[in-house]
């Protein structure tokens, strides 16, 4: 028996070959996010008791139990095995912190734990903080352990608004349409910097064309729906945002419909777009949802987690009431505090085990096109080497016949040129250079900044600029730029010259 929707199991699609049957543990699934204040110390507790009745499978709460959780420490168990824990650590007359972990055992030998602990004014500007965390893992040999989803919890507070702002956004499970204006230009470049969230990271979605994305509105809006509380998906307006934004960003920005993963404090880490492995909008959704939900996951952490509330709470309880304690109810509190620890241990260990379980012996990722890309070096576009690869796969099947080639090889071959998708990045580029060579009077400015951004290097700047193949870019043909005007047929010359130079002129075919 898999704990239903509600529970967070299955909501994201997973990757089952990280899934073992000798594994100790998953890697948890975990997010935090700044919350607007909270009213009260109860209104938390009611949201995790709302979200507890809400589920078909927890009994825990069963027969008014919740009555139970008023003080500040609780502790229901039901019969099954499930357990709630609640835990509060007061300042003076005031609630500092608190916190909840949630257990349920299930029919297949695997303990679903859910654990959250809110923060009182511990994210910017006088907001609450949260942390929450999902894990699965084996209490009998052999169970089929499953990678931990968000949970239910998490779209509940969005949905009754208790999301908060993250810098330059804030927390929903709507996707943020950027406009054609200068502030949400800024926010873009912020983005692409790493310089708009501190929380979260952001999704961003480039225009293929005016109002046009590789994804639909309703794939983009069921998207922000999924990474609610997770990751902000933002989205740009039309091609001509993208190309300011390139002028603003240095060409570090994701363009013709590429989607591009954000890191905060580090930019663009990571970008999507329709290939060999994706091959519609579905496969990049699932994709993207996996990759930020990943990201969040392994971000530090800010917040306290369930045995770093525990460990607060035991201590202050004691230097509390250390005057008043019997030796019977210290020794208890100490017995309290040596469990706390060993929990401490135990997540320690299956979370070193979980990372182990997934990165050793994971090599396929050498055989993916960035892979391909870190081996054979930089790329004047992205996706230039599949292109090149599907290029050569094409001129080999032209002449397969003269070359006596077999009939596996020709087969194979056929597919790489029929589902190897151009990537958008090529496009973008021929457009780019007819861009740049429009102007004669700007024609040496514009596709010298062009160039620098697609492998090349100013070598010299007389009556004409020489342009050479940066370190790394083996096979680019050296350019030479002149600095006077030139007629419109000159420029096109120049602009197929430079196509041809760089290798890029067949292979859209």
């Amino acid at each position: 028996m898999l704990p239903p929707r509600h529970y967070g199991a299955p909501y994201f699609d997973v990757d089952r070959r990280a899934s073992s049957a000798n594994a100790l543990n998953m890697l948890p699934f975990s997010t935090e996010f700044p919350l607007k204040p909270a009213s009260s110390r109860a209104a938390f507790v009611a949201e995790v008791i709302a979200w507890l009745q809400g589920t078909s499978y927890s009994t825990v709460l069963a027969l008014g139990a919740e009555a139970e959780l008023d003080g500040e420490n609780a502790h229901l168990r039901s019969p099954t095995g499930e357990e709630l824990r609640l835990r509060e650590l007061r300042d003076g007359d005031d609630w500092s912190a608190v916190g909840f972990r949630h257990d349920f055992p299930d029919e297949e030998g695997r303990l679903w734990r859910t654990e959250g602990v809110l923060k009182r004014s511990a994210g910017v500007g006088a907001q609450e903080l949260v942390r929450l965390r999902t894990q699965c893992f084996a209490r009998t040999p052999g169970a089929h352990l499953e990678s931990p989803r968000k949970p239910y919890l998490v779209k509940s507070l969005l949905k009754n608004g208790w999301g908060g702002n993250d810098n330059l956004l804030s927390i929903s499970d709507q996707p943020f349409w950027l406009k054609e204006n200068k502030k949400s230009l800024e926010t873009a470049k912020a983005i692409t910097l790493g310089e708009a969230t501190r929380w979260l990271p952001i999704l961003y979605i480039s225009a293929s064309d005016n109002n046009r994305w590789i994804l639909n509105r309703r794939e983009i809006e069921k998207l922000a729906y999924d990474l609610g509380g997770v990751a902000h998906v933002v989205v740009e307006p039309n091609r001509a945002f993208s190309l300011r934004l390139r002028n603003e960003s240095d060409g570090r920005n994701v363009y013709g419909g590429t989607l591009g993963l954000s890191a905060p404090g580090a930019g663009i880490v990571k970008r999507y777009y329709l290939r060999w492995q994706m091959q519609g909008g579905k496969d990049l959704s699932v994709a993207v949802r996996a990759a930020a939900s990943s990201m969040r996951s392994q971000m530090p952490a800010f917040g306290w987690d369930w045995t770093e509330l525990q460990e607060q709470a035991l201590r202050a309880h004691r230097e509390r009431e250390k005057k008043r304690l019997t030796a019977a109810e210290n020794e208890r509190l100490y017995l309290e505090e040596i469990e706390n620890l060993q929990d401490k241990i135990g997540e320690l260990e299956r979370q070193i085990s979980a990372h182990a379980d997934v990165n050793v012996g994971r090599s396929d990722s050498d055989f993916e096109e960035e892979g391909f890309a870190r081996q054979l070096g930089p790329e004047i576009y992205l996706g230039e080497i599949s292109d090149r690869l599907r290029f050569a796969a094409k001129m080999t099947l032209d002449i397969a016949d003269q070359i006596g080639l077999d009939g596996r090889t020709k087969s194979i071959l056929g597919r790489v040129v029929e589902r190897l998708r151009v990537a958008p990045a090529l496009s973008e580029l021929s457009r780019d250079l007819e861009r740049a060579t429009k102007d004669p009077r700007r024609v040496a400015s514009e596709l010298v900044s062009l160039l620098r951004q697609h492998g090349y290097v100013e070598k010299s700047h007389n009556k004409h600029i020489r342009l050479e193949a940066a370190e790394g870019f083996d096979g680019l043909e050296p350019l030479t730029i002149p600095t006077t005007p030139s007629e419109n047929r000159g420029l096109i010359n120049l602009r197929k010259q430079i196509e041809r130079a760089i290798g890029i002129n067949r292979l859209t075919n």
